[in-house]
């Protein structure tokens, strides 16, 4: 397995962008809400499961796969877990 810091970097983006658009679209609604640290939780679980994710993954993906679809899995992976969190009444 070739290491690379593409995938890492496109997991860490898909996670942060999944965490941060939906915290900025509130913001942008009702600009006195403020940043409360239950925002980390998803965000951290998210990170964890698609940084695993990509380590089990990575060996049978071809490494030329590029940026966007790595990104994709790491934002689809931290919404699967934000909704798994909301459905067990983690927020």
């Amino acid at each position: 397995m070739e290491f690379s810091w593409l995938v890492f970097l496109a997991a860490f983006t898909g996670v942060l962008a999944r965490t941060c658009v939906p915290y900025l679209v509130k913001l942008k609604a009702n600009p006195d809400l403020k940043w409360e640290n239950k925002y980390l939780t998803p965000a951290l679980a998210g990170l964890i499961l698609s940084l695993i994710t990509t380590l089990l993954i990575l060996p049978a993906m071809d490494p030329k796969i590029g940026f966007v679809p790595i990104f994709g899995m790491a934002y689809c992976l931290q919404d699967l877990s934000r909704e798994a969190q909301k459905l067990l009444g983690f927020e």
